[in-house]
């Protein structure tokens, strides 16, 4: 049985008595995000189950599970760290490039 898009689910849940979380997923990076620190951290990151439908469910430390929005910036800033960036490789573009000195 295939499931659709939208019952492909993600879902984290923990309680307050318990430092640790529950991370359901059917998310293909996400899996393999938790399986590569699985094999990193052992003691805080467990597979705890499979299931039929490709999905994974791991256990988590609580403090893993963080709400992070994207940067807002004014064009102003945008600009500035564009300028900052242009800086960056203009320099490392002349390191690179610069000629060899033979002896």
């Amino acid at each position: 049985m295939s499931l659709s898009k939208q019952e492909q689910e993600t879902i984290i849940t923990y309680n307050e008595a318990e430092a640790t979380a529950n991370v359901y997923t059917h998310n293909r990076a996400l899996r393999r995000r938790l399986e590569a620190l699985a094999n990193e951290r052992p003691e805080n990151c467990r597979l705890s189950r499979t299931f039929p439908s490709g999905a994974v469910e791991y256990t988590v430390p609580k403090q893993w599970v963080k709400l992070t929005p994207p940067r807002q910036m004014s064009a102003e800033q945008r600009e500035a760290m564009r300028e900052r960036g242009r800086k960056w490789a203009s320099e490392r573009w002349s390191k690179d490039n610069s000629p060899c000195e033979t002896t």
